[in-house]
């Protein structure tokens, strides 16, 4: 059964800061081994995680199959908790004192992250999160280059482009959300999904 915040979509949104002093460039994440992925079987046949987080994954590819989309236009790729080089350090130092984790996802041109809400189920698993505390998960993507046309992420009723190198935009629980490339180069970005103990951050538009 689908989420509230399915039919309640326009009334959230996302919200906009910056990582101070990214001075990062290309060369401090070129060594990432990136894994083809897929939003549609994304969950293994034999490793199915036994959590609630992960049942709600499911449900979501159910829903992919009801619109018709078919599993290569969700091509994406991840890197999970990678060796990170000093200067995309600091990108976690605000979470230090937060339960976090930290992937990254790169969307290359012509592709799609589909209309989902994150289930966290990683997260769920590996920081030991129940179910009562999911409302206050967050995931804040950092930007790891600038915009480029044909490049945009929408959550909520807020669509969100023009991003420059080291801006962010976080998200907070069951918020819907979606990412696209109809543009001639990568989308590359970091996933901090963190557990917003003080509620900072709302969902709400």
């Amino acid at each position: 059964m689908l989420l509230n915040s399915y039919d309640e979509w326009k009334n959230h949104s996302g919200t906009v800061g910056s990582v101070f002093e990214a001075e990062w460039s290309d060369e401090d994440h070129a060594h990432f081994e990136w894994k083809e992925t897929f939003m549609i079987d994304e969950v293994p046949e034999k490793d199915r995680w036994d959590t609630f987080a992960t049942k709600n994954k499911l449900e979501i590819e159910e829903l992919y199959k009801q619109w018709g989309i078919t599993k290569e236009n969700t091509k994406h790729y991840m890197c999970i908790r990678p060796h990170l080089p000093d200067r995309l350090k600091m990108m976690l130092t605000e979470y230090h004192n937060r339960s976090h984790n930290y992937n990254f996802l790169k969307l290359t041109p012509g592709n799609q992250i589909i209309w989902h809400y994150d289930t966290f189920a990683s997260f769920v698993k590996f920081n030991n999160i129940k179910q009562e505390q999911i409302d206050n998960v967050c995931r804040t993507a950092v930007f790891l280059n600038d915009w480029d046309r044909g490049q945009m992420i929408q959550a909520g009723n807020d669509v969100y482009t023009h991003w420059k190198k080291g801006d962010t935009y976080t998200w907070k629980s069951d918020v819907w959300h979606g990412m696209c490339n109809f543009g001639p180069s990568d989308i590359i970005i970091a996933q901090i999904t963190f557990l917003d103990e003080a509620n900072e951050y709302s969902k709400q538009y």
